[in-house]
């Protein structure tokens, strides 16, 4: 499906109406909130460093930018853009706490921890995440291209064996009800695999 220059999967729909189907607490709209503040601060930066955004694209496990071939960015442009995300994220962790503390409401303690898990998971070295895009931008900028693609593999490997060790633990614990580390680890064991 496709919304002017945002294509979005069917994987995305599928996951969006089991989520809000589910969703009891009032939680999505939060994390939707986050994850879009998320891609702007991606947006913002790309746009400051003078690039240009040719489209995005939503799937199962997240938003995409796509740059314009027209307005390329350097390696190292290219990390900063990359960490404007998770940057986002911790400071709305950092204000919303400190709101929710003062008395604005409990609900900001929800997007304070929301906020602060979604930068935390972006900032992983792995390929597709920030961290890894981090990595690449930084070794790149010093013309290490080959040695960045050979070590963001290699990081995305042993976080893809982290999280189904933490995955295990975590299953074990919630006596099988929790498995979102598993499945974040299947995501990224993809990843791997397709770099390989």
């Amino acid at each position: 499906m496709r919304l002017g220059r945002i294509e979005i999967s069917g994987s995305a729909l599928l996951v969006a109406a089991v989520l809000f189907y589910l969703d009891r607490e009032g939680v999505i709209f939060w994390l939707l909130l986050a994850c879009v503040l998320h891609e702007l601060g991606h947006w913002w930066a790309i746009y400051l460093l003078g690039g240009k955004v040719q489209g995005a694209r939503l799937s199962c496990v997240g938003a995409e930018l796509r740059l314009s071939p027209a307005h390329p960015l350097s390696p190292g442009k290219l990390a900063l853009a990359a960490l404007a995300g998770p940057t986002v994220n911790l400071l709305l962790a950092v204000g919303s706490g400190l709101l929710a503390r003062s008395g604005a409401g409990s609900r900001l303690y929800l997007f304070a921890g929301i906020n602060l898990g979604l930068a935390c998971f972006n900032l992983l070295p792995a390929e597709r995440l920030d961290g890894g895009r981090i990595l690449i931008g930084l070794l790149g900028g010093m013309s290490r291209e080959d040695l960045a693609e050979k070590v963001v593999w290699w990081c995305s490997f042993v976080v893809t064996i982290l999280f189904f060790f933490a995955g295990g633990l975590l299953l074990w614990e919630s006596g099988g009800r929790n498995f979102t580390l598993i499945l974040a680890g299947l995501w990224v064991l993809r990843t791997v695999w397709e770099g390989k």
